[in-house]
């Protein structure tokens, strides 16, 4: 049985640990979460820079269009299945098959085509 000493040790670090979180409203952790997962500089998807975490668990069921993609990267080895994700230019995340031949056809669409960030960057060096 536990000891009331160490219980009421728990319950002090229990009541410390919940005040440090609480710290920081929901919202500005949701906030914080959601600027480090912007996808507005596709240089680093152009470059194949991506963060490991970045897998596909199901695919889209709609069609691709590639009209709509700014950018893409392929997912990492360390995934449960291979997949493409393409950045909307919107900024949403689209999980698609490489298999899929819109998906292949879409990937050589956006190689072939630099982001424009890129080329404004080039353009002001």
């Amino acid at each position: 049985m536990i000891s009331m000493a160490a219980l009421s040790f728990l319950i002090i670090i229990a009541a410390a640990l919940g005040s440090q979180a609480s710290i920081i409203p929901d919202s500005k952790i949701t906030e914080r979460l959601r600027l480090s997962h912007r996808t507005d500089d596709s240089r680093f998807h152009y470059l194949g820079i991506h963060r490991p975490a970045d897998c596909c668990f199901s695919y889209t069921s709609r069609t691709i269009r590639c009209k709509l993609m700014r950018s893409y990267f392929e997912t990492s080895g360390g995934c449960p299945q291979p997949g493409v994700i393409f950045i909307t230019k919107n900024g949403q995340r689209v999980c698609a098959d490489p298999r899929d031949e819109r998906v292949q056809y879409c990937m050589s669409i956006l190689t072939r085509t630099p982001p424009r960030n890129n080329l404004q960057t080039l353009q002001l060096a």
